[in-house]
């Protein structure tokens, strides 16, 4: 598609979560066709974190837990923490003591009693109207509910643990099994309202992973694998969700099956896009963008960053948290469209 100046001028300056400023383009077609097509290898710009959508929902019980506070799914209380601006279970009294006694203690929730249909009814013009690409997210993973009944030493320990790993894995299996019984919800009731599910699961700390590949390839891999199997069958795209330095464990990622990752700016992009860039979509930071100098040494820093992060048989995403500002979201928008110009 033929770039038009005219898709940059029109361009309108809008609020976005955070107070951050963001760029809607006059582009030739929406950000969820455009992040759709990057999906198969065929975008018409890089896309930015921007355009990929939530649905705003409380059907499920962590997603208002999560938010301001209140009982999870599983019934545990999650503690709003005001200077964090989320929840967590407050540690010391933990629900599960022991990995081996979780069939006994752990209550699975029963999906069928959300409230699907009123919550859809309730938000279903604001979705159908969104021209983002749209992800349904499911938080609190196999590790993060892990701490959520066990709290983080013992769940760590867990981890580590070998003697009881058959434990984790039917945990976790189980864990996989509400996740298919929640997706297959949100297809009977969302449809195509949602394009794609976000599953969420912390790896790391700022210095590390708190677990190697090894370990994560034995307990985790083969049961987000299950889910996103699953998710795709019924036309849903992947996206994880893992804070934390996890670059050494992109490849687990990769063979859970997952599409795209939202990760943090601390992790190596240089090495994760040459290695990964094919088959993984991530969100790329402006890290080093020389914020304090003069218009002509950003565009160039800018057009650097363009030649080796925004190819189409390696597509990316623009990080939405570590966004510079709209001019270099235009100046990357106007740069991309010209190279991934078809000529048609």
């Amino acid at each position: 598609m033929k770039f038009d100046p005219k898709e940059v001028e029109n361009a309108k300056i809008i609020d976005a979560r955070g107070g951050r400023k963001m760029v809607e383009f006059d582009s030739p077609i929406t950000p969820k066709e455009n992040f759709r097509r990057a999906l198969n290898h065929d975008a018409v710009w890089m896309p930015h974190g921007f355009d990929k959508g939530g649905v705003p929902n409380e059907v499920i019980p962590d997603n208002p837990a999560r938010a301001k506070g209140g009982n999870d799914m599983f019934g545990i209380y999650w503690e709003f923490v005001p200077r964090a601006g989320g929840s967590i279970v407050r540690p010391g009294n933990p629900t599960l003591l022991d990995i081996t006694q979780w069939r006994e203690v752990i209550k699975f929730p029963d999906v069928d009693s959300w409230d699907w249909k009123g919550e859809v009814e309730k938000h279903r013009e604001e979705i159908k109207n969104n021209n983002k690409f749209v992800f349904f997210t499911i938080l609190t993973g196999y590790f993060e509910r892990l701490i959520s009944f066990m709290d983080f030493g013992p769940a760590a320990y867990t981890m580590m643990n070998r003697k009881v790993w058959q434990d984790v894995k039917d945990l976790y299996d189980a864990l996989a099994d509400l996740w298919i019984d929640i997706i297959d919800h949100v297809h009977e009731y969302y449809g195509d309202l949602v394009d794609g599910i976000t599953l969420h699961d912390d790896w790391g700390a700022q210095d590390g992973p708190f677990f190697n590949a090894k370990v994560v390839r034995e307990l985790i891999v083969p049961y987000m694998r299950k889910v996103t199997d699953h998710a795709h069958s019924l036309g849903y795209p992947t996206n994880l969700h893992s804070c934390g330095k996890v670059e050494k464990l992109v490849p687990c990622m990769i063979e859970a099956g997952f599409d795209a990752w939202d990760g943090m700016a601390i992790n190596d992009y240089h090495m994760l896009y040459e290695q990964y860039g094919d088959k993984l979509i991530m969100n790329i930071p402006a890290n080093g963008f020389p914020a304090d100098a003069d218009k002509e040494t950003q565009r160039e820093w800018t057009e650097k960053f363009v030649e080796e992060f925004a190819n189409k048989d390696k597509p990316q995403c623009l990080s939405f948290y570590n966004d510079p500002g709209p001019e270099f979201t235009s100046w990357v928008y106007e740069l991309t469209r010209k190279k991934f110009d078809d000529g048609e």
